[in-house]
């Protein structure tokens, strides 16, 4: 079956938005919450997924703290 365009970009966005809400359950999680080692080591693995993240690692603990 053939998809219009718009069913294309809905689905393009809504992997996007699973994705932002699984990084934010990582970054939130209550006893095991992400840290800067932790993204730095995925962005390292999976740039192309998890480069858009870059940014929070200024903003992320390190396991230091």
């Amino acid at each position: 079956m053939t998809q219009t365009q718009l069913q294309h970009y809905e689905r393009a966005r809504r992997r996007l938005a699973d994705a932002d809400i699984a990084f934010m359950e990582m970054v939130a999680h209550p006893t095991n919450p992400m840290t800067r080692e932790d993204l730095h080591a995925l962005i390292k693995l999976r740039s192309d997924h998890y480069g858009r993240f870059a940014g929070w690692l200024d903003v992320l603990p390190s396991r230091a703290s």
